[in-house]
């Protein structure tokens, strides 16, 4: 079976297509490329993982007025061909999308071709290159019961959100230098870094590491390497990653679907700070506010400051009775086995 993949705009399109990769890996006779945007760190990540990638021109379908919505219209136009001309010649048993703007014109391009596609959608409301994906989709995969909004009933399969089994591996860390008997804070915004997160942190940072040893994951554009006691700022975690959620006493993070997923894998106590609506479609404060609902998490949902930062942080370092209820909750709600079940949608029109 030949899989072509396509998805990207951030590594949380990516991680979860690597997991169902994994996934059918294991199942047999299996051979998979991509088609994605040109980005360094998406199509390293790819051929990483051992998966020819194939870029394409990508462009955004705006909700407001601006000029690139012209010359990004011919770039999509563009992409279609593109990514025509490629699935022609190479002739998928399946297109799996896994959402983001560039996804769009392969799915289009591989219903024209009569090839099969299954889409999976993460966050809580899916978003507009799902819901255009979903007029051409056989079959849409969807994180759980109620987030389907307006995608077409008779597609929709719950299967959660894969996540990659390079987590679940147990990983030294003696590098961190983590002391011992001190409460670890792990701070995460998302594969690119959160300028507003490392901004709360970075004000907060002496009565932050008074409370706990910190590890900042900052992004490459906004890294700096402070010298702190108890603080410790990295660019980007790695397969690590897992065995920091382990260890964590609290987890600070943005509301992206795949971290979400992780951290509710995990069991972590967590205090969101999701995207503002002001820059993003609101799917993060979605994802949160699930959460928060739930009793899974806390999360901080209108205008932050330091001030406010800080309050939640310290409640929750200083009353692990709270973490445990988040802890319990979040465990509760986590969906396994999601790549698998993923990837058994994908062989099943063999």
């Amino acid at each position: 079976m030949l899989v072509c993949f396509t998805g990207g705009g951030t590594l949380g399109h990516i991680f979860p297509a690597l997991a169902v990769h994994e996934a059918l890996l294991e199942t047999g006779d299996y051979a998979a490329f991509w088609i994605g945007r040109e980005d360094a760190r998406e199509r390293g990540t790819v051929e990483q993982a051992g998966i020819p990638f194939y870029p394409i021109q990508s462009g955004k379908f705006r909700r407001y007025r601006s000029q690139k919505n012209f010359t990004d219209l011919l770039r999509i136009i563009i992409a279609f061909f593109q990514a025509l001309s490629l699935l022609r010649k190479k002739r998928p048993d399946v297109l799996f999308s896994k959402g983001g703007f560039v996804s769009v014109p392969p799915v289009f391009a591989a219903r024209m071709l009569g090839i099969r596609i299954v889409t999976h959608e993460s966050d809580a409301t899916p978003g507009l290159a799902t819901r255009l994906n979903s007029r051409c989709s056989d079959v849409v995969c969807i994180p759980f019961h109620g987030s389907e909004g307006s995608l077409p009933a008779h597609k929709v399969v719950v299967t959660g959100n894969p996540l990659r089994k390079e987590l679940f591996l147990e990983k030294d860390l003696s590098p961190y230098h983590i002391p011992c008997g001190v409460p670890l804070l792990l701070v995460l915004g998302g594969s690119q870094g959160s300028s507003e997160i490392n901004t709360l942190v970075r004000d907060a940072l002496d009565r932050l590491c008074s409370l706990a040893f910190v590890i900042h994951q900052c992004g490459e554009a906004d890294y700096r390497p402070l010298e702190h006691k108890n603080y410790l700022p990295v660019t980007v975690l790695g397969p690590e990653l897992g065995t920091l959620y382990r260890r964590s006493a609290l987890v600070v993070s943005r509301g992206g679907a795949g971290t979400l997923a992780e951290i509710l894998s995990f069991g972590c106590a967590s205090l969101i700070i999701p995207l503002s609506r002001a820059t993003s479609r609101g799917d993060q404060i979605d994802n949160a506010r699930r959460l928060v609902e739930k009793g899974a998490a806390r999360a901080l949902l209108g205008e932050v400051n330091t001030e406010i930062f800080l309050q939640e942080v310290e409640d929750l370092l200083e009353n692990p009775l709270k973490r445990g209820i988040l802890s319990r909750n979040a465990h509760g709600l986590a969906v396994t086995g999601s790549a698998a079940m993923i990837a058994t949608l994908i062989r099943k029109g063999e």
